[in-house]
């Protein structure tokens, strides 16, 4: 028996490139080694986009400061959750 967990937080995106293609593409990866479906919305524009898909996190047009919410549904919710807080804070290691 799976349970499915449900989370969400909110992350600020820190590196001054702000979220462009190599990040969204490291975030498709993280997300598709878990168990979840993520989403990630834009605070400021009410944009969500699918984690599992680089074009549709780029259309969010994340600059530096942005704040996001992420939102993860599934038995992996927290892990991916957990890897992906990790990533905006650390500026996507930029």
């Amino acid at each position: 028996m799976t349970s499915s967990r449900d989370i969400t937080v909110e992350v600020t995106v820190k590196s001054p490139l702000g979220l462009h293609g190599r990040p969204a593409a490291h975030i498709v990866k993280l997300v598709s080694s878990h168990h979840c479906q993520v989403t990630l919305t834009n605070l400021a524009s009410g944009e969500s986009g699918d984690c599992g898909s680089i074009l549709s996190l780029l259309v969010l047009a994340a600059s530096q400061g942005t704040r996001m919410q992420l939102h993860a549904v599934g038995e992996d919710a927290d892990a991916a959750v957990r890897e992906l807080s990790a990533y905006f804070s650390d500026g996507f290691n930029e």
